[in-house]
């Protein structure tokens, strides 16, 4: 490049550094986050499959001694790993084109499109796993056009590294293979094959560091991984069911909806111009090099629409979307190596229809809006600086609590805050943390229970855990976020804001002191209200956690109306949950409870017909619905077509339903 072109490159990659920085996220937001910077914080063990490398890295960035929070100095793991994979494309789009403009142009579509961005401002997989997919591909097409040896090897390296990172790179693999059986002869000489080896071992030796730091029993430690048995388990997602994992007898349309779904998401994601562009590219690159063009489609559809379709399970929250955001992610990584081929079919096309060169450049300059409207679309979705979402969460469940309380938390959004949050931020550390088996780590429980032990060593095994509870309770009040665990005999479980609290049946408080203590609980918590959301706070993953407050003041309704039949305190509550997410239809079913015994059919009918539209699958809403139909005394034909609707749906009559 001359001179002129290495500055204007310079300072265009220094200001999309600049502007990842600015959006970098100082909260810790939601999805695995507050698991991943825990772990690393503390050189501890992350969710299957342990992610040792991103641990490792983690642990000396969180260390760093800059002005920044724990979570951001995690997170430039992200945007150091998207800068890299940035420049590693350019450099890509440049062998291609041969233009600086194209190859500037096509690396600030990728900068600056939804997920790429998204994904530099968190601390999550996502963005070193863009870094994998980019270098190992531009490795395996560099090996395939010159056959050098150290392409092969860095590859192998790299393959290695990647595989201790995310284990969904391997839907790539094929891609990859497609691309190095060219030179299959050279490939299994047997020196290079054994070499090749080796340097996959390098790259997967990062694995140590799992039983390691599993011995040192950190605070975060999944699966106690320090013997093999653990290792393996840990390793290969048995807990997730496998990494082959998919969901049983989902029906061949339903996983089309699935498959629909992606594609639509992608053209949202890319705009029609980058559509345009990309099929172009698939063209030109098909008549340059048809090994190459046919890797690269292989690669997106196996990373894409061939997971989606494998993958499809029911969704029953938006985080359950936003944990398909790494299908996207991967997948337009890949189609993004056809765009500097579409520039230049266009650029041909248009130096063949014009004389001089200053018109096909105009004409091309018309696609720079594309990276311009990315930017200004995208700008407020991914600019994190200010959002504290996560943090609040983490805060409403842990302060209302009364010292020395005990926490049971399930859920990956709720535990993963909470552990950040009390853990490297030490809020509440009075309190202790209980997680499920397996899940982080009991380092409170099990102590505890090996105390219990040793004053106790002819206690039957069986019954140590309950008698450690037994006596815990006695000195703790305990409580859990998901009521998730069965109950003590003569127990039952209170609502206390977003948590709820085991006590005996003895001690359940009267109403005027419930309703009392509730509206005390909820005055101090910042409720995270759908409506109120930033744009920065509307994705996936963090959208859901309006869901978590909406939940919890339904509890509280039901609670009123099981233990107290207060109808009208019960309708206050299940208003609230609605203002707090208008998308749960727990809410509005139990708004239309409350209505219907203070006598107003109208807005019981009303709510309970928005509930179903919410939440259409669920058979205990119809019946709800037509039950209230009935005791109202709606028309005869009202009846009858909500009858005819029932059957339509679930195949049975509804009457017949309603006694069963």
């Amino acid at each position: 490049m001359k001179i002129f072109a290495k500055i204007i490159t310079f300072f265009f990659f220094v200001f999309i550094g600049y502007i990842y920085l600015h959006n970098l996220t100082r909260d810790v937001y939601g999805g695995d986050i507050g698991d991943l910077v825990t772990s690393a914080y503390f050189l501890g063990v992350a969710h299957p499959p342990g992610y040792p490398l991103f641990s490792l890295v983690g642990y000396f960035f969180s260390h760093l001694n800059i002005p920044f929070p724990v979570v951001s100095k995690v997170a430039l793991i992200s945007v150091v790993s998207s800068m890299i994979g940035l420049i590693i494309y350019f450099k890509f789009c440049l062998k291609v084109s041969r233009n600086i403009f194209i190859s500037l142009l096509s690396t600030s579509i990728l900068a600056f499109s939804y997920l790429y961005w998204l994904t530099a401002e968190l601390p999550e997989g996502l963005a070193l796993n863009n870094l994998f997919v980019i270098v190992i591909l531009l490795l395996a097409i560099k090996f395939a056009e010159n056959k050098n040896t150290k392409d092969l090897y860095w590859l192998f390296l790299f393959i290695g590294l990647s595989l201790t990172h995310q284990l969904f790179i391997i839907t790539l693999f094929p891609a990859i293979f497609l691309l190095i059986i060219k030179h299959a002869k050279y490939f299994f000489s047997k020196k290079r094959f054994l070499i090749a080896g080796l340097f996959l071992l390098a790259g997967l030796s990062v694995y140590l560091y799992i039983p390691l730091a599993a011995s040192r029993n950190p605070v975060i430690n999944w699966d106690n991984a320090s013997n093999l048995r653990n290792f393996i388990k840990l390793v290969f997602r048995y807990d997730y069911g496998g990494i082959t994992n998919t969901p049983k007898n989902v029906p061949l349309q339903i996983r089309f909806i699935f498959v629909e779904k992606y594609f639509r998401t992608l053209f949202d994601i890319l705009s029609y111009q980058v559509i345009f562009v990309l099929i172009l590219g698939v063209f030109k690159a098909s008549k340059i090099n048809k090994r190459l063009s046919l890797s690269l489609i292989i690669g997106f559809l196996l990373t894409g629409a061939v997971s989606f379709f494998y993958a499809a399970g029911p969704i029953f929250s938006e985080y359950v979307w936003g944990v398909a955001e790494r299908y996207y992610c991967q997948s337009i990584i890949v189609l993004m190596f056809f765009i500097p081929y579409g520039f230049v079919l266009i650029k041909e096309f248009l130096e063949s229809k014009f004389s001089s060169l200053i018109y096909s450049y105009l004409i091309l300059t018309y696609f720079a809006i594309v990276p311009v409207l990315l930017f200004k679309y995208n700008f407020p979705k991914t600019n994190l600086s200010k959002t504290k979402i996560g943090y609040n969460l983490a805060a409403s469940i842990l302060n209302p609590l009364p010292k020395n309380a005990i926490l049971f938390v399930y859920g990956d959004n709720t535990s993963f805050d909470v552990w950040y949050v009390h853990y490297v931020l030490n809020l509440r550390p009075d309190v202790e943390i209980i997680n499920p088996p397996n899940v982080g780590n009991n380092i409170y429980l099990n102590r505890e229970i090996n105390n219990y032990y040793s004053k106790n060593p002819k206690a039957e095994l069986r019954s140590i855990i309950s008698d450690t509870f037994e006596i815990l309770k006695k000195d703790h009040r305990i409580f859990l976020t998901n009521p998730t665990i069965s109950t003590p005999n003569g127990s039952i479980l209170l609502p206390r804001g977003m948590v709820y609290e085991v006590i005996k049946k003895t001690d359940a408080p009267t109403e005027e002191r419930f309703i009392s203590e509730q509206e005390e609980i909820w005055k101090n918590i910042k409720i995270q209200s759908r409506s109120k959301l930033d744009m920065s706070e509307q994705n996936f993953v963090a959208s859901e956690v309006p869901l978590f407050y909406s939940r919890a003041l339904v509890n509280t309704g039901d609670y009123l109306i099981k233990h107290y039949k207060n109808y009208e305190e019960a309708e206050l509550y299940y208003k609230k949950a609605i203002d707090a997410d208008n998308d749960n239809p727990a809410g509005f079913a139990g708004l239309s409870a409350s209505q219907y015994n203070n006598h107003d059919c109208k807005g019981a009918i009303k709510n309970i017909s928005n509930a179903i539209n919410l939440y259409p699958v669920w058979n205990g809403y119809y019946l709800q619905r037509y039950y209230y139909a009935k005791n109202c005394g709606l028309e005869k034909k009202q009846l009858e077509d909500i009858k005819y609707d029932y059957k339509k749906r679930f195949q049975i009559d509804i009457d017949r339903a309603l006694i069963e």
